[in-house]
């Protein structure tokens, strides 16, 4: 709860005054029945004053509108609040994931992010924009109410009074440590569910290819069936003693009736006392109601707080605020190691240098860490041991928005965003529309793109087009050329192009990589080998290096991969 007041203190204000207004509201809604009060015991005199209760009769209209006014208010201020709140967190926690190391997006399956993201932060603007007004309400509402009943008649207060207690005793077998861990594995279990729904939809293509079904889809399947088990256990162990608290709540006027009939029958009791007590007798209690769905909620929003607050605590990369000035744009790798987890190493001692404006292959067989040196010299990740150097600076000593500026990166996996072609290309860089028009027709899309109707205009997504692989590999290109980086990172970018659209790509890699200092990562060897140098990785450590013809004469791995590639070649022609 304290942590959820300390998230809502970014509006402080709104939430304090949405909290007075429902005071306000709370007192006035008592006041119709107090008037109610006054006009039986003016009803209940020998000569009645018809002015009178009229008179109480439109104090109970004024209160009723005002209170109304105030609730409104109330409500009016906590959602702007609420709103204003979920805008920033979401903002800030988004900030906050891209500080983070790429090997927590890669450890974090995207269902429990997108659970966090929307789910758990949706709670928490409920509980500000709903929950802080009614648990204010909740409190206020009672003890009011009680300091009027005892003021009335202090014997049918002290017994309306028993249900409360008892319901003390109640709540917390409701709340009780058994409760936490099912909401935890409540947690856990809509997670699972999420990423089983993530997985699913990505892998239908693959499973209509095969004859799945949902059903047949393991981890979807069983999250879901999990997911169902737990909540009917849940239900099922909730249900007595929620019906004992609704018992509680619905018959606690039986005590108070019993003794006031009594008393009234005695002649010790008025009834306009006795009639204030009916109405008001045990209606402290709802607000009972609220304050226990509310505990409920809170409990739910404390998994999804802590995860939130877990995400916030994790370290971004640390990194220089001085911008440096790099004699050149050479690379070096100095006793360079690094593992994704413990005792897994993915680079051993890795040494090489890459010369200025120079063009650098990275080759070697599935899982020898090409990717992964891309990725540290882009400081996606930082190395478990050694340095990496760019003109001869440590690239831990660069600002992040530095060592962007100074990378490009094509990837193998095409990205677009649903949004313009244009901004496709522009990603939110300061350049013009003739600067964008430039890079299309260098990375050979500007054709394409000015023979749709709406041009660059045109949307990518569902609510647009859709493009190949090839096409979408174009757009990189684009970017890349926009962004005119001095370094440039090739991670197989012909990899999902059909020829004429590779032959395209490789047009436009020639005006890319112009005056750069550029490392690619190769399957395809015919592609590399008029290049400065080619580097050969093996299980992690760098097995060989020099150009394509000396690596042929001093590589027995490269010259595997070569009599692969070509006879590979031959069996396609």
């Amino acid at each position: 709860m304290s942590r959820l007041l300390e998230i809502a203190n970014r509006k402080k204000v709104m939430v304090i005054i949405s909290g007075i207004s429902v005071t306000i509201h709370a007192v006035l809604s008592l006041v119709p029945y107090l008037m109610v009060y006054y006009i039986i015991q003016e009803l209940s005199k020998p000569s009645i004053n018809y002015q009178q209760a009229e008179t109480y009769l439109l104090y109970a209209v004024y209160a009723a509108i005002i209170s109304m006014i105030f609730y409104f208010l109330s409500g009016i201020l906590s959602h702007i609040a609420a709103f204003d709140i979920l805008a920033e967190l979401r903002k800030f926690i988004a900030k906050k994931v891209g500080l983070l190391p790429m090997g927590y997006l890669s450890n974090k399956n995207s269902g429990a992010l997108q659970k966090l993201l929307a789910e758990d932060v949706e709670r928490i603007e409920h509980f500000i924009a709903h929950q802080i007004p009614d648990f204010i309400k909740g409190i206020a509402l009672p003890l009011i109410t009680i300091s009027l009943l005892f003021a009335a008649d202090w014997r049918l207060a002290a017994i309306s009074f028993v249900p409360f207690a008892l319901l003390l005793l109640l709540i917390p077998q409701m709340y009780s440590g058994k409760r936490n861990e099912q909401i935890k594995n409540y947690h856990q279990s809509l997670e699972n569910m999420n990423a089983g729904i993530v997985e699913y939809i990505r892998a239908i293509p693959v499973m209509k290819v095969f004859g799945q079904s949902a059903e047949t889809f393991e981890k979807f399947g069983v999250a879901v069936y999990r997911f169902q088990t737990f909540v009917n256990q849940w239900v099922k162990t909730s249900s007595p003693i929620y019906a004992v608290f609704m018992s509680f709540i619905n018959n606690a006027t039986l005590p108070v009736l019993a003794l006031g009939l009594l008393l009234y029958f005695q002649g010790g009791l008025s009834l306009p006392t006795l009639f204030i007590f009916l109405l008001l007798g045990t209606g402290y209690i709802k607000p009972m109601l609220v304050l226990s769905n509310m505990s409920m909620q809170i409990s739910l929003i404390n998994r999804g707080v802590s995860q939130i607050d877990d995400l916030l605590a994790i370290a971004p990369l640390k990194e220089s605020k001085t911008w440096q000035e790099p004699s050149n744009h050479g690379i070096s790798f100095i006793d360079v190691s690094f593992a994704y987890t413990e005792n897994n190493p993915v680079l051993r001692q890795v040494n090489f240098d890459v010369k200025p404006n120079s063009i650098t292959a990275i080759v070697g067989p599935s899982g020898a860490g090409k990717s992964t040196i891309a990725q540290l010299l882009s400081r996606f990740w930082d190395c478990s041991m050694g340095n990496i150097y760019i003109g001869g600076i440590d690239i831990r000593s660069y600002p992040t928005e530095q060592l962007m500026q100074m990378v490009s990166y094509v990837f193998q996996d095409s990205f677009m965003f649903q949004q313009s072609l244009y901004d496709n290309i522009a990603m939110g860089m300061d350049k013009t529309q003739e600067e964008v028009e430039d890079a299309a027709k260098a990375a050979q899309i500007h054709d394409f793109i000015v023979s749709l109707p709406d041009g660059y205009q045109t949307l990518f997504g569902q609510s647009g087009i859709h493009l190949s692989g090839g096409e979408q590999q174009r757009f990189q290109l684009a970017r890349a050329i926009l962004k005119d980086a001095p370094i440039l990172i090739l991670d197989e970018a012909t990899a999902f192009a059909d020829p004429e659209n590779e032959a395209k790509i490789q047009e436009a890699f020639s005006r890319l990589i112009q005056n750069k200092t550029v490392l690619i990562i190769a399957h395809r060897l015919s592609t590399i080998t008029d290049v400065d140098q080619i580097l050969v990785f093996d299980r992690g450590a760098l097995s060989a290096q020099g150009t394509h013809t000396a690596l042929l004469l001093q590589s027995k791995l490269y010259q595997r991969m070569w009599n692969a590639h070509t006879r590979a070649k031959e069996f396609i022609l």
